[in-house]
């Protein structure tokens, strides 16, 4: 079988019929143009996404002194049982054991009347107390009115003492007529049986009945009375 040459192409004459019948004069040579692979997709690397910064905690704002003060637990307040308050009188001395419950003890006779007053709980035990007008009593000088006892003791001790309250204050209520800068005379003996004196003004008055009246933190065992002398505590 013989084998067509092909035409050559480099002539002049078939530069322009070049273009319309390359692909014809190709495929009859039995070539065929070089098929050009189309461009491979680049894979662009991927980028590890960056993490999303973790939220920051907004500061918390330190506690102002107020607010750690209302935030603290308070005390509750000590309630009242309910009992009524045991009430002594006599014209001239009272001498009875006395506790927890409340007790009123009055002393004198008309309007001439001197009062002490123990709150419930102030005393810690049953305590032997006297209150008495002791006409024969020690005095620190400007005395007004008379003169007061009160000896108190716990069994089995048979030596007055002085007693700090358990609750709430002591309170003593004396007459002081027309005066009204009267303060409270209290003297205490010591050890070697010295009297020491302390001038102490009164929480407030009560002008409708001319009393003066005092709270006591602790219940002395001492002498009483009001005095023109200025306070010194």
């Amino acid at each position: 079988m013989k084998t067509r040459a092909c035409p050559q192409l480099g002539g002049p004459r078939h530069h322009a019929l070049l273009t319309p019948v390359l692909a014809i004069v190709l495929a009859a040579c039995g070539g065929e143009p070089a098929a050009t692979a189309p461009p491979q997709p680049t894979e662009t690397p991927a980028v590890a996404a960056a993490p999303a910064p973790e939220p920051t905690a907004a500061p918390t704002a330190a506690p102002t002194a107020s607010a750690t003060a209302s935030a603290a637990p308070q005390a509750p307040k000590p309630q009242s049982s309910g009992r009524p308050a045991v009430i002594k009188s006599d014209p001239s001395e009272i001498t009875d054991t006395f506790g927890s419950p409340p007790s009123k003890l009055e002393l004198g006779e008309g309007k001439d009347i001197a009062i002490l007053r123990l709150p419930e709980g102030a005393l810690g035990t049953g305590t032997n107390i006297t209150f008495k007008i002791d006409r024969n009593g020690k005095a620190s000088g400007g005395l007004i009115g008379k003169i007061y006892r009160i000896m108190a003791m716990v069994p089995p001790s048979s030596t007055p003492a002085s007693f700090a309250s358990n609750g709430p204050p002591f309170v003593i209520e004396l007459p002081v007529g027309a005066k009204k800068d009267a303060n409270l005379a209290i003297g205490v003996e010591d050890d070697k049986g010295k009297i020491k004196w302390t001038i102490v003004a009164p929480t407030r008055t009560d002008d409708s009945r001319n009393m003066a009246i005092f709270e006591l933190a602790t219940l002395p065992s001492g002498w009483l009375h009001v005095t023109t002398k200025p306070a010194t505590k």
